[in-house]
């Protein structure tokens, strides 16, 4: 089960502003070099056609875990593609607070959205349906980018919780980057 797109009103407000503020703003040549670095040439260029917004989040995270000092090449690739899916499905920065505000006053119904048969292209329910999928269709998108197959694991199971794999090395990558995502 993923996590929850809310309570937290304070978080999200400032989340929300980042993401505004970051699609005014391109990545420095070297953030992107740094990545650039960390991807496959397919993956690169998925990386490259994402919003600003959601490049600047995976730098972020990424940042926020080589300063804790992980430097696993798929944690990496995970910290910049976890996300991916939003955009290739649909997925607006309106639609994301939309996904904010029902989780907030009818998880319910968000839930039933979510957990529908995936809809057509076109149909106002599809982006309600990416966002709490985005995980699973991330992890395929990274997988047919050539992205390492720990990184794909990692990007299907970082909403998760609790996520105990039984396996402690992968556990602790997939730990510091929920924690990443978290605070990013």
């Amino acid at each position: 089960m993923g996590r929850s797109a809310g309570p937290r009103p304070r978080y999200r407000v400032h989340q929300f502003l980042q993401a505004a503020a970051a699609w005014l703003t391109p990545p420095s040549a070297v953030e992107l070099a740094t990545a650039r670095c960390c991807l496959p040439a397919a993956a690169w260029e998925m990386f490259r056609a994402l919003p600003r917004s959601d490049q600047h989040h995976g730098l972020q995270v990424l940042r926020a875990l080589t300063a804790a000092g992980h430097r696993h090449v798929a944690l990496c690739q995970a910290a910049l593609l976890h996300d991916c899916a939003k955009h290739a499905g649909g997925l607006r920065l309106w639609h994301w607070a939309a996904v904010v505000l029902l989780a907030a006053v009818r998880p319910a119904y968000l839930a039933g959205l979510a957990g529908a048969a995936e809809p057509s292209a076109g149909d106002w329910r599809r982006p309600f349906w990416v966002h709490a999928n985005h995980a699973q269709q991330g992890a395929e998108l990274a997988a047919a980018a050539g992205c390492d197959p720990c990184a794909v694991e990692l990007i299907r199971r970082h909403q998760d919780r609790p996520a105990p794999t039984g396996d402690p090395s992968f556990d602790k990558l997939l730990a510091a980057l929920q924690a990443a995502d978290d605070d990013h």
